[in-house]
């Protein structure tokens, strides 16, 4: 595996980019690929590319990736411009997670098997889908002051739950629900969260104002 860390740094990320995007191509054109047809078709010598991703499976993984993840990544920020309350960025991001996970299912199975087989030290698969995070913040970050960054950070942590292919395969392999049903069930969870959340809030700031936390001091007699 080529050591990114290290060396020629900078010119090892532009091989492995252009593997990458020649990759894309062959998807996007719906072609089966093998790494040596990825070196042909990015200039790359077949030996160097073997050195980048040693088998098929892992530049398919980086491809699709990058691929499915770049167009979802597009489409969530053009719905994001068109509607600014917290709760339907949210239910927005839980959608389009949806619907990319029912159209490219076999290609996010193939990437959730990959991350799991990887061996300790090996970053050069990605462990998990990459976008959902940056999505759930861009959502709500503007509840951050409202519930404070420990509630936030524990808010994302938790609707990160109900994105991705790991809900996906919760809710079809092991509740056995329907692809409607599966879909409600993470809308339904992630709102129920964030309700959760700004109730927490609330529920502190009356803690702090009420006469009871902040006892006066018993006057001397």
């Amino acid at each position: 595996m080529a050591d990114l860390t290290s060396g020629r740094v900078q010119q090892k990320l532009r091989t492995r980019d252009a593997l990458i995007a020649a990759a894309i191509e062959l998807v996007r054109a719906g072609h089966y690929f093998s790494v040596a047809d990825v070196a042909d078709a990015a200039g790359v010598g077949r030996t160097t590319a073997y050195r980048y991703f040693p088998t098929q499976e892992m530049l398919f993984a980086q491809a699709v990736l990058q691929f499915v993840g770049g167009a979802d990544d597009r489409e969530m920020y053009r719905t994001f411009a068109a509607d600014s309350a917290p709760e339907h960025r949210l239910d927005a991001v839980i959608i389009g997670s949806d619907d990319s996970m029912a159209a490219h299912e076999s290609e996010y199975r193939a990437m959730l098997r990959l991350s799991l087989e990887q061996r300790p030290g090996n970053d050069d698969l990605p462990r998990r889908q990459m976008y959902r995070l940056r999505w759930l913040e861009d959502a709500i970050s503007r509840l951050e002051p409202t519930i404070g960054t420990t509630a936030y950070r524990r808010l994302i942590a938790a609707l990160s739950l109900c994105v991705g292919i790991e809900s996906h395969v919760v809710l079809h392999d092991i509740c056995m629900l329907k692809p409607a049903a599966a879909r409600e069930v993470k809308r339904w969870a992630a709102q129920a969260l964030l309700r959760t959340a700004l109730a927490d809030a609330v529920a502190q700031v009356h803690k702090k104002r009420s006469p009871s936390a902040h006892p006066r001091a018993s006057k001397p007699r």
